[in-house]
């Protein structure tokens, strides 16, 4: 399967890029994509929010997590937090999530030149295209 992941900040793809951020982490009070539909083995294009495709990494691994309450989020936070590599603030603002998919990357790749894509929605991860 691919997947077109959406970042709000560029830095965070880059990080993603340089091997840096070795797992996304999308938190939620729903059942939101990708929880459920990614797999080991599946690739994601990197996605600049109004912006073009940077690049594209491969899920290594994936968990989820469902049913959260504060104690497990804090477990999740100490346990990859490091790995998420993402700020304080984050953790606050998904502390009231109840579903997580964590996925595991490798093989990042920057591609030589940016990839338009058009997308006018809001969603933040899109299914682009589906196993046959």
């Amino acid at each position: 399967m691919k997947h077109l992941a959406i970042f709000n900040e560029k830095e965070c793809i880059d990080k993603i890029l340089r091997g840096e951020k070795t797992m996304e982490g999308r938190f939620s009070r729903e059942k939101d994509l990708p929880y459920g539909k990614i797999k080991k083995g599946d690739e994601i294009f990197l996605k600049e929010s109004g912006g073009p495709i940077l690049g594209k990494v491969e899920a290594d691994n994936v968990l989820f997590f469902d049913n959260l309450e504060p104690e497990m989020l804090g477990k999740l936070r100490r346990e990859y937090g490091k790995d998420l590599v993402v700020p304080d603030k984050f953790w606050e603002k998904y502390s009231k999530s109840k579903y997580a998919t964590l996925i595991f990357l490798k093989n990042p790749q920057r591609f030589l030149s940016k990839i338009k894509f058009k997308k006018k929605d809001r969603r933040g991860w899109v299914v682009i295209e589906e196993d046959k």
